[in-house]
């Protein structure tokens, strides 16, 4: 069969711009863009479950973490950003999301505008460099936090020539900064991992630093559930990010609230909603952003600590060890860190773990 073609032809790819409308038609970088017919092969057909094992293994070899997918119905569609202005991070005009009936996605001087066949989203990791986190605020820490949007563009990109072949698309309005909705909210609803205290998103595998992203597809696709994993219940008694937050800007209440801490915050969820304004003031005066409640999120242990993977499993089930977990960090070197300690470091590639919730190929062993 021809298929596997598709996942070595874009897996060598040098990154191009993945805009909404697909696979960015630049033959200096990326040769010809091969498609199913080019092979002589009819479109990839099959079930949503074998269709998301497919997707899933591709996108693990491009450099996703964890994947997930929701289906795109009235409600996710709600959260969608009535104007995604994040595209004047550089210098270009706020653009809206548009639903039409057409074949495919397609980007006019104010729109991106999304195909209503494509009724899937697929929200997936970009796991970042934990120790670099650890010297918050720093050069150090505003590198690792950026390295999110570097390896998105290549993963993304590869994902839409992949799909591209099998015949479908992937839009994706990369590399602006947010873009379509909020990155938390369509991470939780299908189980990649939980609300918590900074009113983000922490990942069982991954924990608090990690770069989360999405793509809407006409490829079917299962519908994932949310999950509870004892995050979100730990961050009612933990506070270990209010109490390091330099701003103040991160609610103390042990129980979260329904009602938004100002009109910066968006509502409809109960969540811990943190002071923007104080947030975003502290971490331009910095002159290297903040980050310091990601990355001294409890949740950041490493893959090899198992006792601490012992505590995390009991999490979901109990409180029993939730003050060890808090306690530990510092005894086991997850504090706090000089950034000028990092660069003597002996850490893997990119910075971060790649076998996080790896299971096969001697791995996870």
């Amino acid at each position: 069969a021809a298929w596997p073609h598709f996942i070595a032809h874009a897996g060598w790819r040098e990154p191009v711009y993945p805009a909404l409308e697909g696979a960015a038609p630049i033959p200096e970088l990326v040769g010809q863009t091969y498609t199913h017919e080019s092979f002589g092969v009819p479109r990839w057909e099959s079930t949503p479950e074998e269709n998301f094992a497919l997707l899933k293994s591709a996108m693990r070899f491009f450099g996703a973490g964890q994947i997930a997918s929701i289906e795109l119905d009235a409600n996710v569609k709600s959260m969608f950003y009535p104007v995604d202005a994040s595209r004047m991070f550089f210098n270009g005009p706020p653009m809206a999301y548009g639903f039409e009936d057409c074949d495919n996605g397609y980007v006019t001087d104010t729109h991106f505008i999304i195909p209503n066949k494509a009724r899937w989203v697929v929200t997936y990791t970009t796991p970042m460099p934990k120790e670099m986190y650890r010297t918050a605020p720093s050069g150090v820490c505003y590198a690792a936090n950026m390295s999110r949007y570097r390896l998105n563009q290549e993963t993304m990109a590869c994902v839409q020539k992949f799909l591209l072949g099998l015949g479908y698309q992937g839009l994706q309005s990369a590399p602006w900064p947010n873009g379509i909705c909020p990155s938390p909210a369509v991470a939780t609803l299908p189980g990649l991992g939980e609300m918590d205290r900074i009113n983000q998103c922490v990942i069982p595998e991954e924990g608090a630093v990690v770069g989360i992203y999405k793509f809407i597809t006409d490829l079917p696709l299962p519908v994932s559930k949310p999950i509870d994993f004892g995050a979100f219940r730990f961050c009612h008694s933990c506070r270990k990010c209010a109490d390091t937050c330099p701003a103040k800007a991160i609610s103390f209440e042990e129980e979260p609230t329904w009602e938004p801490a100002g009109p910066w915050s968006t509502g409809g969820k109960k969540a811990y909603y943190k002071n923007e304004p104080e947030c975003k003031l502290y971490q331009h005066s910095t002159g290297a952003t903040c980050q310091i409640c990601t990355g001294v999120c409890v949740f950041n242990v490493n893959t090899k600590a198992m006792i601490h993977e012992i505590v995390k499993s009991t999490l979901s089930t109990t409180g029993i060890f939730n003050s060890f977990l808090w306690k530990a960090d510092v005894a086991f070197g997850y504090g706090h860190h000089d950034a000028a300690e990092w660069w003597d470091l002996d850490l893997p590639r990119y910075g971060f773990d790649t076998t996080m919730g790896v299971r096969d190929g001697g791995y996870g062993k």
